[in-house]
This record gives structure tokens, C-alpha cells and sequence, in this order.
């Protein structure tokens, strides 16, 4: 693979991720200064994403940076193009996305300002998670809708974070492999990376686990490629990929993109606070052991400026404002008269069990929607599969077995490819478990590791264990000839039978974490898709009769967007009386088709 290539992902990853995080930072740093969301703002972050394409074309290829320019800034248009149609193309048929997210997006655009305004008050009693969550992707959105008109292509932020992530994903493995893993395998892995089981199930809502999911992913190919110290291309290296940069000058390419997708991703959840914390602590320490040292104190420089920005400046609402008002930054989660959100939802066989036990349990148990029953979980044969458990992947929060129905099994493939690069190389080995130790630590700090979304993280895991299979090498005896790159090919010594072995495991382990994600992906867009088009024929119907019609929104007020822009007349009426009632396919919504009025018996 061209190194030209390369860069060509690497700056057309990094301008999806600044565009994403811009949409977010400038509207939030607005309400701080008073200012609503403004139509503008959508131009001035896609503005200022084209300026940082051009300096980032100037660093990386100073002699001919206008055609590497025009290349990255199409590769990262065509990703937008195919977002925002996807997006348009399908309805958020989410609880929390109709209940809360999108009304907060509605608020947000019509000029409300969590900073200085009072708290919203609304009849849906959702106001709490809009009031005191954290709102990235809201405001984001919002920016979005203000500049379009659009709230449901405002989903397209889901699909952009994707696409960064695997545009990151592919050059952060190749650098990090050394010339030893395969553009292929390099390819098929940064798929894996991106398209994961908790991001594709959320890509057409606007439920937040999946950017947060996309944006981990972004943080961690970053981290990748300036741990491995290849953020700056060299034509002359004789190697394929991308070259080592100075320890001297590091560039601020990649810190900076790195900055702004910690301020993304804090303002996200609550939790991905402490997931990122984790991430960067667990960078600079290889940093430090590496003796990267002038890019460790960059990078804690960096770091420490965007966690201080991400939480007091442009996180002002919720952490700052809930600590004044409420006494404790993660309110309504923390604090006096916190919510527990997981106990209605907890299987009865986990409420007994450690986070560590839990999450085994869910991990190897046949996948489940979440739910209030409270029913226990199943343990399943590895590998198998039926109809019933895939159709649960149609909806965006799936609890127990979340991270797909092969993932057990791909855990206990993972563990042989361990156990088998560790007989080749112990110090390559312990070096990828000191990852999956900082993964699975990020993790379980979250006391529901065991529902999937809510650690997006662990799918990482398998991933780095298919990535050792794949580049792992026997230590030569004395007198064998050493592997070195020449001139973009690389001189091989024939693999020993257990090298052939892991690689085959490597591939086995590429390959079922690709189609436990296609069966993931195939059961979320097909189902989907389906609905979307019954939702569409319903709005069809009811603008075509060309009436007000009375309408009980229950916990979705958001909807009133959709009817205004089909063009469809209402009068809210809760309880809504009516003897020919249709409810709309996954919305709670309910329309009165008749104008007679069903009054109740005295």
C-alpha cells in the first residue's frame, strides 16, 4: 500500500473527526458567552475543517501538498455525502432518541442555553436527562438542524465517527505492525475496528453509546500512530507505510485532532470521562517506557489543556452546572437523589454477582434486549447462532450478549491466539496484554460492564489479539537472518509451524469478528429499513387527508418535527379519545383518523 495512500486516509480520518468535534466546540463555547446556535456555525466548522486538510497536506507533503489537498478533501466529502443520505434515509425509531435526544436537539436549535437559561420544564418528564446529561452530540446536531432544517440527517455525526474511525484505524495497524502485517489484514481489521457491533446499531439513531464507541476507536488510532512515532510521511524511507518522525518534532497534526476528539468524546457520557482518562494515562505511560519523552510531555500538555477545556469550558453545562446546583458533576447519576438507571434492568442471576462475573456471564449468554422482567440470562454453546437471537439486533440497546452472538466464542479464539503468540514471543505478547489491560481496566470502572454499550471498549480486545497474530515473529536463532524492510519489500524467513498456526488463528479471529459484525449490521439495517418505510407510508397517509387531526405524542413531542415537515396538521390531545386510532410504527405516537370524539361513560 502507497504511502501517499496512507496519508490520504490519515488526513482525510482526522478532517471527519475536527469537522464532528468543531460542530460541537463552537456552538458550546457560544453559550458562554451568550450566543444561541447559529445557522453559520455549520459553515464555519466545515470551513475551518478545510483549512486544518490544507495545513495538514503542507505538513505531510511540503513539495506538492495541493493534489494530496484536493485527494483528502474528497475522500473525506464523499464519506459526508454517503452520511447524509443514509442518515435522511431513516427514521430514529429510538426510545431515548425520540424522547429526549432529539428534543433536546429542538431546544437547542430554537435558542435555549444550558449555561444561563432556566432549566426546561416539560410535560414528557425527560427534562432531567436533557437538563443535566452531557450533550455533545446534541449540539452538534442542533448546529446541524439550525443550518438545515434537517433533524434526521442530523444522524449522520453516528456514520462520519465511522468512517473516521476506519480511515484512522487502517495506517495506525500498518505503522504499528512495522511492516509486518499485511495491507489486507490491515484493511479487514480497521473494518472490524470501525464498523463494531455498539457503533452500527446506533447509526441511525441518535442514541450517543456508538459515537462514543467510533470516538474510543479514534483515540486510541491516534495514540497508535504517536506511540509508534509514524505521524509524518517520508518518501525517501524505502518503506511502505508511514516513516518515523523525529523524536525531536513531533508535529501538532495529530495532537491536536487527538484534542478534539477528547473534548468530543468527554462531553458525550459521564462516563467517558473516566474512559479517557484511562486511554491517555495508559498512552503516556508506553510513551514513557518507549523514552518518548518529548512526545509524552506534548502529549501531557495536551491532554491535561483539552480535559480542562472539556470539563470547565466547553462542558460548562453539565459539570460545572450540576456541581453548583445539584453538588455533584455526574448528576442525576451521582449525588443526593441520584437515579440508579440499572437496577429495573439488571437480569436477576447478575444482581449477585461481581462486575467482573457479570460481564462473563453476559459475554457467553445467549443476546437479549434489555428489559424489565428481569429475566435471567442463558448460557449458549460458542458459536452458534439462531434467527431469534439475531432479530434482537434490530434495536439499538441490546443488554445481555450485546456485542454480537459469536463473541464468546471470538473471546475464546482471542485467548489461543494469546497463548500462542506468547510460545513465539513473550515480550510482544505481554506488551499487547499491558493494551487489553488498560482496555479492560477502562472498562470496569463502569459497574455494568456486562451491558455492552456501555463499554464499548472491550470489542478492542479480540482486535488486538488477531493484530499479534498477524505480526507476531519467532525470535531467529544465532546465524538466521534478521527481517528487514528494502526498498518497499520486505526479505522473509520461511514461517515456522507454529508462526503458520498463529496466523491462521489470526486470520479465524479477523474473520468471525468480521461476520459476527455483518450479522449484527445485516439485522439493525434491514429491520430498520423496513420500518422507516412503514413509518413513511403512514405520514403519506395522514398528509393526504389534508385535516387537522388530533394526536397524543406520549413520551415523543420530538415527532411534532416530522409531522410540521410532512406537512401534516395536528391538535395535541392527551389522553387522546378516539374510536379509530392508528398508532405509528415505532414512534408513541397515536393519530385520531376520525373526527368524532369517544367521551367516557359517567
Amino acid at each position: 500500500m502507497k504511502t501517499r495512500l496512507l496519508t490520504l486516509s490519515l488526513i482525510s480520518g482526522m478532517m471527519l473527526v475536527l469537522f464532528t468535534s468543531l460542530l460541537f466546540v463552537l456552538p458550546a463555547a457560544g453559550f458562554l458567552v451568550k450566543l444561541p446556535v447559529s445557522p453559520l456555525l455549520l459553515w464555519i466548522s466545515a470551513a475551518g475543517t478545510i483549512a486544518f486538510g490544507w495545513f495538514a497536506a503542507r505538513h505531510y507533503d511540503p513539495d506538492r501538498p495541493i493534489p494530496l489537498f484536493l485527494s483528502s478533501l474528497a475522500a473525506a466529502v464523499i464519506p459526508f455525502a454517503v452520511s447524509f443520505a443514509v442518515a435522511g434515509a431513516f427514521f430514529d425509531l429510538s426510545y431515548d432518541g425520540q424522547a429526549y435526544h432529539q428534543e433536546a436537539i429542538i431546544h437547542l436549535a430554537n435558542g435555549w442555553n444550558p449555561v444561563y437559561d432556566a432549566p426546561l420544564d416539560l410535560p414528557t418528564a425527560h427534562e432531567k436527562w436533557i437538563n443535566h446529561y452531557a450533550k455533545a452530540a446534541e449540539i452538534a446536531a442542533a448546529a446541524f438542524y439550525k443550518a438545515t432544517g434537517l433533524i434526521e440527517h442530523g444522524k449522520l455525526i453516528n456514520l462520519l465517527l465511522i468512517f473516521a474511525s476506519f480511515l484512522l484505524a487502517v495506517p495506525a495497524l500498518l505503522s504499528l505492525g512495522a511492516g509486518r502485517l499485511r495491507p489486507a489484514a490491515a484493511v479487514v481489521l480497521a473494518a472490524v475496528v470501525a464498523f463494531n457491533p455498539i457503533s452500527v446499531t446506533q447509526a441511525f439513531s441518535y442514541y450517543v453509546d456508538g459515537m462514543l464507541s467510533s470516538s474510543l476507536m479514534i483515540m486510541l488510532a491516534l495514540g497508535a500512530l504517536l506511540f509508534s512515532g509514524k505521524t509524518r510521511s517520508n518518501r525517501d524511507s524505502g518503506e511502505e507505510g508511514i516513516s518515523d518522525i523525529t523524536k525531536e518534532r513531533p508535529g501538532w497534526i495529530v495532537p491536536t485532532v487527538f484534542a478534539a476528539s477528547l473534548l468530543f468524546a468527554v462531553n458525550l457520557k459521564f462516563t467517558a470521562l473516566g474512559y479517557a482518562g484511562v486511554l491517555c494515562i495508559g498512552l503516556l505511560i508506553a510513551l514513557y517506557m518507549t523514552e518518548r519523552f518529548t512526545t509524552m510531555k506534548r502529549m501531557f500538555v495536551t491532554m491535561a489543556a483539552a480535559g480542562l477545556i472539556a470539563v470547565l469550558a466547553v462542558g460548562y453545562n453539565p459539570y460545572v452546572t450540576n456541581t453548583l446546583s445539584k453538588g455533584h458533576p455526574f448528576y442525576p447519576l451521582a449525588g443526593k437523589d441520584s437515579v440508579d438507571i440499572m437496577e429495573n434492568f439488571t437480569p436477576r442471576n447478575l444482581e449477585r454477582l461481581n462486575r467482573f462475573e457479570q460481564a462473563a456471564v453476559s459475554y457467553f449468554a445467549v443476546s437479549r434486549e434489555n428489559g424489565t422482567d428481569k429475566m435471567p440470562t442463558s448460557t449458549k454453546v460458542p458459536f452458534t447462532v439462531s434467527p431469534k437471537e439475531l432479530a434482537v439486533f434490530s434495536e439499538p440497546d441490546v443488554a445481555v450478549g450485546g456485542f454480537g452472538p459469536l463473541f464468546g466464542g471470538i473471546l475464546l479464539i482471542a485467548a489461543v491466539a494469546l497463548m500462542l503468540a506468547y510460545g513465539l514471543s513473550a515480550g510482544a505478547t505481554i506488551a499487547v496484554s499491558g493494551v487489553i489491560a488498560i482496555l479492560l481496566a477502562s472498562a470496569f470502572i463502569n459497574p455494568a460492564a456486562w451491558w455492552a454499550r456501555y463499554v464499548p471498549q472491550v470489542w478492542v480486545v479480540p482486535v488486538a489479539c488477531a493484530w499479534l497474530a498477524f505480526v507476531v515473529r519467532a525470535r531467529p536463532n544465532p546465524g538466521t537472518l534478521q527481517l528487514r524492510p528494502i526498498r518497499g519489500h520486505t526479505q522473509i524467513n520461511p514461517l515456522s509451524k507454529r508462526e503458520q498456526l498463529t496466523r491462521v488463528c489470526g486470520w479465524a479471529l479477523a474473520g468471525l469478528l468480521a461476520v459476527n459484525a455483518t450479522l449484527v449490521a445485516y439485522s439493525y439495517t434491514t429491520k430498520q429499513w423496513n420500518w422507516s418505510e412503514k413509518l413513511r407510508s403512514q405520514y403519506a397517509e395522514l398528509a393526504a387527508m389534508d385535516k387537522p387531526l388530533r394526536t397524543d405524542f406520549s413520551f415523543s413531542w420530538s415527532n411534532r418535527v416530522r409531522f410540521e415537515n410532512y406537512g401534516i396538521p395536528f391538535r395535541e390531545e392527551t389522553p387522546l379519545r378516539c374510536d379509530n386510532p392508528l398508532t405509528l410504527i415505532k414512534s408513541g405516537t397515536t393519530v385520531c383518523l376520525s373526527s368524532a370524539v369517544v367521551r367516557e361513560e359517567p
